[in-house]
C-alpha cells in the first residue's frame, strides 16, 4: 500500500484549484473516476471575471458578457448592465486542464474511482492509498460525502445543449454579451432557463427544474426554434449547509460541501475559493509547527464562523424564491417590466434586488406585498424558520 501525505477524490476545479496549492507544501494524490478531464461536461461555465482575478488564474474563455436580461415568456424584463465585460463563460474542459497543467509534483489518477473511504487509506478498483489527510472534492452527487458528513442539500436537475438557433423572438438574447434568464412557473415550476451566446448563432440553452425537466428543456428548445444536439447537465445543489465540513482527518470542499450560490446553483468560483480557505488553512499551521489536524480545525472553524450562516440565509431566499413564489412571480415581473438597472458586482444578488427596487420603488413595495399575500397562504410554522435563518 503506496502513502499520500493528501489524496483529493475528485478532480474537478475544487480538486484541482486544491491540489495546485497543496502540490507546494505536500505530496499529493488527486482520484477522479473519469478517464478525461472535464468530461463529461456539466454546468453553464458562467463566472465573474474579478474572482477569477482574485484568485490567481487565467483559464480559456469562450465568450464575455456585459448584461443579464432576467424575462418570462410574455415579455416582461429586467436588464442588469455591468457597464463592462464581467461575466465569462469558461471553456470547462479547458478549465480543468490549465489547473492540471499546475499541478507541480502532484499525481493525478484518471479513471480511478475511489468505492471506500475509510480512516486512513482510500480504495479504487485497482489500489489502496494510505493518507494522512482526505479531502472530498466529488461535486453534487455526494456518493461519499454522504457517508462521512451527512446533509441534506436542496436541488433541481438541470439539463443543457449547445444548439443553433435563428429565432428572432423576444426570448433570444439582443447581441452576444447578453445572457437570457427566463422566470417562468409555464416553463420552469421551481427553478428557471437560460440562453447564453456562444457564437454567431450559436447558444447555450439550459433548463433546471425539480420534476419533469426533459419534457420542459424540450419545449424551450421548440419555442426558439433550435435544435437538440448533445444534452449535458446534472444535479444542482440550490440550498442547505453541512453543520461541519471536516469529520476526523477529512474535509469536504465545493458542491459537496455546500460551497454554491443558493440563488443560481453556481459553484466553480465559490468550490475553489473553498480550496483557497482549506489551502490557506493547512499553510498556516505549517508555519506554526502545527499538525493536519489543527488546520483541519481552523478550517472548519472558519467555515463555521464566516461561510455557514450566510450560505444558510441565501439559501431561506433561495427557497423562498424558487419554492414557494408561484402566481405572485408574474406580478412580481409585470410591475419591474423594463427597468435597466446598472450592478457593479456578478455574486451580489442581494444588491442588484435592491438597486432594481430603487428604480421603481413603488412598484417594488406592491409586488414586495402580492408576494407576502401570497406566503400568508402557507403553513405559518414552515415561514416562521426560513425567516428565522435569513435574520440569524
Amino acid at each position: 500500500m503506496s502513502k499520500s501525505d493528501a489524496v483529493i477524490i475528485g478532480a474537478g476545479p475544487s480538486g484541482l484549484y486544491l491540489a495546485r496549492e497543496l502540490s507546494k507544501v505536500m505530496n499529493v494524490t488527486i482520484f477522479e473516476e473519469d478517464k478525461m478531464l472535464g468530461m463529461p461536461p456539466h454546468c453553464t461555465g458562467l463566472v465573474n471575471l474579478d474572482s477569477l482575478k482574485s484568485l490567481g488564474i487565467s483559464p480559456p474563455v469562450i465568450n464575455t458578457y456585459r448584461y443579464v436580461r432576467i424575462t418570462d415568456l410574455n415579455g416582461n424584463s429586467i436588464t442588469f448592465d455591468f457597464k463592462r465585460r464581467a461575466i465569462a463563460m469558461l471553456d470547462r474542459p479547458g478549465l480543468e486542464h490549465y489547473l492540471a497543467d499546475g499541478l507541480g509534483s502532484a499525481t493525478l489518477m484518471l479513471g480511478e474511482r475511489v468505492v471506500e473511504l475509510s480512516n486512513g487509506f482510500i480504495r479504487t478498483r485497482a489500489r489502496q492509498e494510505a493518507f494522512s489527510l482526505a479531502v472530498i472534492a466529488e461535486g453534487a452527487n455526494m456518493t461519499l460525502t454522504r457517508n462521512i458528513i451527512p446533509w441534506k442539500p436542496v436541488h433541481v436537475y438541470g439539463v443543457q445543449t449547445d444548439t443553433k438557433s435563428f429565432s428572432i423572438s423576444e426570448l433570444m438574447p439582443r447581441s452576444d454579451e447578453e445572457i437570457v434568464v427566463i422566470f417562468d412557473r409555464k416553463l420552469s415550476e421551481h427553478y428557471f432557463a437560460w440562453i447564453v451566446p456562444k457564437d454567431f448563432h450559436e447558444f447555450r440553452v439550459g433548463l433546471a427544474d425539480d420534476a419533469n425537466v426533459w419534457v420542459k428543456f424540450t419545449e424551450l428548445l421548440k419555442i426558439i426554434k433550435a435544435e437538440q444536439l448533445k444534452p449535458f447537465g446534472g444535479k444542482i445543489i440550490i440550498g442547505g449547509s453541512p453543520s461541519h465540513v471536516v469529520m476526523g482527518n477529512t474535509a469536504v470542499i465545493g458542491d459537496a460541501g455546500g460551497f454554491v450560490k443558493p440563488m443560481t446553483g453556481g459553484g466553480i468560483i465559490m468550490g475553489m475559493l473553498s480550496a483557497r480557505l482549506l489551502a490557506e488553512s493547512i499553510n498556516s499551521a505549517i508555519k506554526e509547527g502545527l499538525s493536519i489536524n489543527d488546520a483541519l480545525f481552523i478550517y472548519d472553524t472558519l467555515f463555521r464562523k464566516y461561510i455557514k450562516g450566510k450560505v444558510k440565509a441565501l439559501s431561506s431566499a433561495s427557497y423562498i424564491l424558487h419554492m414557494m413564489i408561484n402566481r405572485s412571480l408574474s406580478y412580481v415581473m409585470q410591475s419591474m417590466s423594463k427597468v435597466s438597472v446598472d450592478v457593479d458586482d456578478y455574486d451580489n444578488h442581494i444588491d442588484a434586488i435592491l438597486r432594481a427596487a430603487s428604480k421603481r420603488p413603488w412598484s417594488f413595495i406592491r409586488a414586495i406585498f402580492s408576494v407576502i399575500d401570497e406566503l400568508s397562504l402557507i403553513e405559518p410554522g414552515t415561514i416562521n424558520k426560513l425567516i428565522k435563518e435569513l435574520m440569524e
